[in-house]
């Protein structure tokens, strides 16, 4: 078993045709389903399909001539970070949440920054040692033991290693637009950008980037769609709060490894710490929830929405629909728009005052209830 980034990375490395890579990602295993990437590790946009036990409507047609099938290491992928060195040894606890990265990332790690502890490192698809999804709640074992160790960074991947989540030398979990804020500013004293962020991230990004001339550029939410954005743009760089984060210099693939690795060297090459990088990016308080919403989504009058958001974020608003529905004031704003990978709408609010974020994706939630029972 390796991870998604590794498989991406393989594809390219080997010059094979394609790759296909079977996995839920950071969702639930219910949720298999192929991610296919094209000969330069490319991801293919909208190309996840759900795996279900329905029979195939068409008979498959017989191929033309056999192929051959090989196992092997990922040795590419692997030399290729091992490469990236340190100055010191770091103290790092990986939890990869018995998921794809759990032999990789050890191995890797301890080849780069020395000493590592792994948690959550034996791969089982049921996952128990917590959901394929870090988030603040789901790695409170990984922060203890941070803690605990007074170790330099804690890091956490997703169910396939396409994602990363960052806890600081103190076991705190800062709000990972934060951490992204924080690596944005220092890639700003290397390059002018263009950095690719999706819609949905916070503000605190903008304002860590303020002062250095780099430019920041919002696309759609989604890796594939952020990549597309990237070539047009010819970004070197690519983010999103979810931890998916794309290095072009080295792969078109997010990679949850190879993040945490170029991160830590950051942070070592500013003389800093986790925590003091994040301090240095202004607060912004965002709140995110999803609303399952099966086939009803049909049903949600935009015109209807939009009007009532215009309410609940207050006046001077402005509404954009370009990737989903997000209507902004001068201080906060609020997106609805919907899963690329599960039957949900996703609401994100965001606000300098906690108890204004949390009204307004509470708000929201009631509008778009009301709006698809028609009671407005």
């Amino acid at each position: 078993m390796i991870p998604t980034p590794a498989l991406a990375y393989q594809t390219r490395c080997i010059v094979a045709d394609g790759g296909v890579m079977i996995t839920a990602s950071h969702n639930p295993s219910e949720y298999n389903g192929f991610k296919i990437f094209n000969s330069n590790g490319e991801s293919l946009e909208d190309s996840t399909i759900l795996v279900t036990d329905k029979p195939a409507k068409n008979k498959l047609k017989q191929e033309y001539m056999l192929g051959r099938v090989r196992g092997g290491e990922p040795e590419g992928y692997t030399k290729r970070l091992s490469s990236i060195q340190f100055k010191k040894k770091w103290r790092v606890v990986l939890d990869a949440g018995n998921g794809g990265t759990g032999i990789l990332a050890p191995e890797i790690y301890r080849a780069t920054v020395g000493n590592v502890t792994a948690i959550n490192s034996y791969p089982d698809g049921n996952f128990p040692g917590r959901g394929s999804e870090p988030t603040r709640d789901s790695i409170s074992t990984l922060s203890k033991i941070v803690g605990e160790m007074k170790a330099d960074i804690g890091i956490a991947f997703d169910g396939d290693g396409d994602r990363l989540y960052v806890v600081d030398e103190k076991g705190s979990c800062p709000l990972q637009d934060r951490i992204l804020g924080s690596y944005l500013s220092f890639l700003a004293r290397e390059s002018k950008g263009p950095f690719i962020v999706p819609i949905d991230t916070s503000m605190a990004v903008d304002e860590a980037l303020q002062g250095t001339g780099a430019k920041l550029i919002r696309g759609p939410v989604g890796d594939a769609k952020l990549l597309a954005e990237m070539k047009k743009e010819s970004a070197s760089f690519a983010g999103e709060p979810s931890g998916a984060w794309i290095h072009g210099e080295y792969h078109p693939c997010p990679d949850g490894m190879l993040s945490g690795l170029l991160y830590l060297r950051q942070i070592e090459q500013q003389g800093s710490s986790v925590s003091r990088a994040v301090e240095a990016i202004p607060e912004y308080y965002v709140v995110r929830k999803s609303l399952s919403v099966s086939n009803d989504v049909s049903r949600l009058d935009p015109k209807l929405l939009s009007e009532g958001l215009e309410k609940i974020v207050g006046k001077n608003s402005t509404t954009d629909s370009t990737y989903g529905l997000r209507v902004s004031s001068e201080d906060s704003w609020v997106l609805v728009r919907e899963s690329g990978t599960e039957p949900v709408l996703r609401v994100t609010a965001e606000s300098k005052r906690p108890s204004v974020a949390g009204r307004i994706v509470k708000d929201t939630l009631a509008l778009i209830s009301r709006v698809l029972k028609g009671r407005i």
